[in-house]
């Protein structure tokens, strides 16, 4: 199951008029009371929109991990334009890592399995009207990097490849929670993601090839 939190912009920005009558996905902050209380089967996501000059900007940061994804683009209330692109993109993402650590991965058509059974367990999907200031405090840190990236730097990526390279700059920086200990939400995003892809290894033996990987970038 999908959970996005949505701040006020964010709501405004998946709502649109049909007919003259407001239609939006999101609902109220109590109906997430009726969810499964099954946190395992649950991923959970801020979303937080805002414009650079006329091109709209979101940013998805996982609540748990504070890993974050960024997009470019997007036109306002397609939210199933939207999901076309996150779930590729997440998915994606942690197989990518997988990859790049060296990591022993199962045969093409097993993986290919356990990545199509994980999308199906994501294809239930809420949107609600809620967020979280320590959540938000971080996706202001990625829009920095990113304004720095569109107004100083290079220019903001449009294409997946970049947008993926840009996600991985972001995600290497350390990160910590209430006063709690640093961490980079990279290697915390596909700790809690690894199993998804059939890999069979110990959290342990992970945690050693992200750093053998991280060094030697």
């Amino acid at each position: 199951m999908l959970v996005f939190d949505c701040t006020q912009a964010a709501c405004e920005f998946f709502s649109g008029k049909v007919k003259g009558e407001l239609v939006s996905r999101v609902e109220p902050a109590s109906a997430a009371s009726l969810l499964s209380t099954d946190r395992e089967n649950i991923e959970r996501w801020q979303l937080h929109t805002t414009k650079f000059g006329k091109t709209n900007i979101l940013v998805a940061m996982h609540v748990e991990t504070r890993y974050a994804m960024l997009f470019v683009g997007l036109k306002r209330n397609d939210v199933d334009g939207f999901l076309r692109q996150f779930i590729p993109r997440y998915l994606g993402g942690m197989e990518l890592m997988a990859l790049n650590m060296g990591l022993v991965m199962p045969p093409e058509a097993e993986l290919n399995r356990h990545v199509n059974e994980w999308a199906d367990t994501l294809e239930d999907v809420h949107f609600y009207k809620r967020g979280d200031r320590s959540v938000q405090a971080h996706i202001n840190d990625v829009l920095y990097l990113a304004a720095h990236e569109a107004y100083e730097g290079p220019g903001l990526p449009i294409e997946l490849g970049g947008l993926v390279e840009f996600d991985g700059i972001a995600n290497r920086f350390l990160r910590s929670i209430k006063g709690g200990d640093y961490f980079r939400p990279a290697e915390t995003a596909f700790q809690k993601a690894y199993r998804h892809l059939g890999i069979g290894m110990e959290p342990e033996e992970v945690a050693q090839a992200h750093q053998r990987w991280f060094a030697g970038k």
